[in-house]
């Protein structure tokens, strides 16, 4: 589901889908593609700006209207550190 990031809110923990290339087949010299949910935390969001969040690898990433990401469950609004 790709929805409106715009009620997101700082600190609210998501799962972002990411398209990855994956080795298969013989010493893997071929290449699938399989998805991949990233958690991430929203660290900042305004209303004239797209919301941004930091990966669980540490990076971070604009969420833009093409993204799929869902929200977890129980997580809504729970900032990870205390």
């Amino acid at each position: 589901m790709a929805s409106d990031a715009s009620n997101l809110v700082v600190g609210e923990i998501i799962e972002i889908k990411y398209r990855v290339q994956r080795p298969w087949g013989a010493h893997g010299s071929e290449q699938s593609l399989s998805d991949r949910w990233i958690a991430a935390e929203i660290i900042h969001q305004d209303d004239d700006s797209l919301p941004m969040a930091r990966l669980s690898d540490g990076q971070l990433t604009d969420i833009r209207a093409y993204m799929t990401w869902r929200r977890i469950p129980g997580l809504n609004g729970v900032s990870s550190r205390s």
